[in-house]
């Protein structure tokens, strides 16, 4: 219809004016709308889903963990797990070797049991002695001896009980030197803390592992967390309880729900090894960074497990209050 309008245009040329006019409104307005509807998408994804929420790529997967280590010096016997291996609570992580604690048990105990010996026989002296004393001052009161032999049979009871004194104090000693010995024993065996994953071995067996010394560092599977760090200026708008949907890296395409459970009361740059000193003035202001703990309220399928330090991206629902 359109062609025909031109293709007479000779014979009449208003139709053929208007008709170019209105494909020269046409090519204009097309364009004009095109961007009015992609300002109405763009403005209604801002409003949806922008506005409401508050997001961060800067969290990670976090959860308990520790660092196994010996309480004294000694040298690895047996490594019980490896890294990447299950761990159960109270199982025997490390074993260290107990040979030489083994002897000096051996050496406390006849220590032990030389002393009670010797304060069986200082006892039998007491008691002689104080007999002998009983009836040295019978004998003194009937003027039978004399004071002199009165003062020796006294002190004979007093070096007598400093003697026994001496041999309890032996016993003593020679007991807590044992159990020195025993818990020390009972420091060979490391055991789990609680059930977790080995994340890292720092020895093997063999080496010689000094007090405090790092041997395995576990990671907790009874909870998990949701570490992540927000602008400043988002922080005034998230609040405890806040709905979480979590995207993990490793699982594209799921979706993880939590909830905000703390929001920290310092700057994460206030735990650096160095942190910010402006006393001088001359500094560049840098947004900081809040850190929030999400709790999650699925921890994952047994297809999905969700590891210590997995990279995540969070999004706040901060509209609904």
């Amino acid at each position: 219809m359109s062609e025909r309008v031109i293709l007479d245009g000779a014979d009449h040329p208003g139709i053929a004016e208007s008709s170019i006019k209105w494909w020269q409104r046409k090519r204009v307005l097309i364009p004009l709308l095109i961007l009015l509807l992609a300002a109405v998408a763009v403005a209604y994804y801002w409003y949806a889903y922008v506005r409401g929420f508050a997001s961060t790529d800067d969290a990670f997967i976090d959860a308990d963990n520790v660092t196994i280590s010996s309480k004294i010096l000694g040298r690895i016997a047996e490594l019980g797990a490896d890294e990447g291996d299950t761990v159960t609570q109270d199982q025997v992580l490390v074993r260290l070797d107990d040979s030489d604690l083994h002897a000096q048990e051996t050496q406390a105990q006849a220590n032990l049991n030389f002393a009670v010996k010797n304060a069986a026989l200082a006892q039998v002296n007491l008691d002689k002695a104080q007999s002998d004393f009983n009836r040295a001052d019978e004998q003194y009161k009937g003027n039978a001896i004399t004071r002199e032999q009165y003062d020796h049979a006294q002190q004979a009871v007093q070096t007598a009980q400093a003697q026994n004194n001496a041999t309890q104090a032996q016993i003593a000693t020679a007991q807590a030197q044992l159990g020195v010995v025993e818990t020390q024993l009972l420091n060979t065996e490391i055991k789990a803390p609680f059930r977790g994953v080995v994340a890292k071995r720092w020895l093997l067996a063999g080496d010689v592992v000094q007090a405090a010394q790092p041997i395995l560092t576990i990671y907790s599977l009874e909870g998990s967390w949701v570490t992540a760090y927000f602008e400043e200026t988002k922080i005034q708008s998230i609040k405890p309880g806040d709905a979480v949907e979590i995207s993990v890296d490793a699982y594209s395409g799921h979706k993880f729900e939590g909830k905000v459970t703390q929001i920290g009361s310092t700057a994460a740059s206030q735990f650096s090894l160095i942190p910010p000193n402006n006393a001088s003035g001359n500094f560049t202001k840098v947004t900081q960074r809040i850190p929030v703990k999400i709790g999650l309220i699925n921890q994952g399928q047994s297809n999905m497990p969700l590891r210590a330090g997995m990279s995540v991206e969070i999004k706040i629902n901060v509209r609904e209050k």
